[in-house]
């Protein structure tokens, strides 16, 4: 039956070419977007987990950010550690060199006053090894102070900051389950210089166990600071540009052995050295620990990219498809919408 009231065809091919349109417009909003799921309403499961893991993702990226501040701060230490540690065994070497020269005069030991000019001592040869060791002592304390990253510096310990031993640094490695991970190392091991100690002692005895590796005393006498000194409670700097003048004017005064005294001081200086490399371990274990938790967080991003990929994004071929098909099918449908309109037309041949 064909009605000019109800035309059935064309509400059939109206309703066809709504569906098509619906179909069309969702396959352009993944072309143009890239995403199969771009809301909740596309699939809600799928939205939550994928929405949770850019989240989590987002936690990685900051933590990764927190890996690079801890490598430049760690890799910054490690290198003025060395540095240190090389002007150490070249100290070391001026004191083996300074105890095979003639020993210098005596007179005048009677008035010598310390911090002062010696004019005897100065035109001894072991003068000129104490002068150069003094600009070593100079460039070691340069290091110590200018070895900071981002206001870091692991290589002094200052009075604001907490009692040595027991004071620890903590740098964040990484995120798992809404926990931040961290590594720590002992302030212990890289501190140089404490500045929040109030006593000297010998070093590496009982007693020192607030000192930095060039804290404390040089020598059994209690008179060679090599950087600082505690006065009445408060860090110093050392002033003194002799080293080996001290050593010489107490053998020379108490008719000591020169050869024994000057090989317990290369000794400290060799244990000082050892402890140096033992911290250089403790912060190159942690370059690693933190280099091996870069690459995994690293990863970790990769993988978290990845899994919301598979859950959210469009396949691009399969909606290239699926677009070239709906866009015939469109075509159809208009067509067929256009012939469905056309068909109450043909009623009027009958009443001719």
């Amino acid at each position: 039956m064909t009605s000019i009231k109800t035309n059935t065809g064309a509400m059939t091919a109206l309703q066809t070419l709504r569906a098509v349109n619906s179909g069309l417009e969702k396959t352009q909003q993944q072309v143009s977007s890239g995403l199969r799921v771009a809301n909740p309403a596309d699939n809600a499961a799928y939205w939550s987990i994928a929405t949770t893991m850019r989240s989590d993702k987002k936690a990685m990226s900051a933590v990764s950010d927190s890996i690079g501040f801890a490598k430049a701060v760690l890799d910054t230490t490690y290198e003025g550690m060395d540095k240190i540690k090389d002007e150490l065994v070249t100290i070391r070497n001026l004191m083996i060199t300074a105890s095979s020269l003639p020993p210098p005069a005596t007179d005048g030991y009677s008035n010598w006053t310390d911090y002062q000019p010696d004019a005897i001592y100065d035109q001894s040869q072991v003068a000129k090894v104490d002068a150069e060791i003094y600009q070593h002592w100079q460039q070691i304390n340069s290091v110590v102070e200018s070895a900071s990253f981002g206001g870091v510096n692991l290589l002094k310990n200052d009075t604001s900051e907490p009692t040595l031993p027991g004071g620890k640094t903590e740098f964040t490695t990484g995120y798992v389950g809404g926990q931040v991970l961290t590594v720590s190392i002992d302030t212990k091991d890289t501190t140089m210089i404490n500045y929040n100690r109030t006593v000297d002692n010998l070093w590496n005895q009982p007693g020192s166990e607030n000192m930095g590796y060039l804290d404390g005393t040089l020598w059994s006498a209690n008179i060679i600071f090599p950087i600082t000194y505690v006065d009445a409670g408060e860090v110093k700097m050392n002033e003194n540009t002799y080293t080996l003048r001290n050593v010489e004017v107490r053998i020379a005064a108490n008719n000591l052995d020169r050869n024994f005294y000057y090989n317990a001081l290369i000794g400290q200086m060799d244990e000082r050295i050892q402890a140096v490399v033992g911290g250089m371990s403790v912060v190159g274990s942690a370059q690693k620990r933190v280099g091996m938790q870069d690459e995994f967080n690293t990863n970790m991003i990769d993988n978290v990219d990845k899994g919301v990929g598979r859950l959210v994004d469009a396949d691009m071929e399969v909606e290239s498809a699926r677009l070239s098909a709906l866009q015939t099918q469109q075509q159809l449908a208009i067509q067929s919408l256009s012939i469905a309109n056309q068909s109450p037309q043909t009623i009027i041949t009958l009443f001719q």
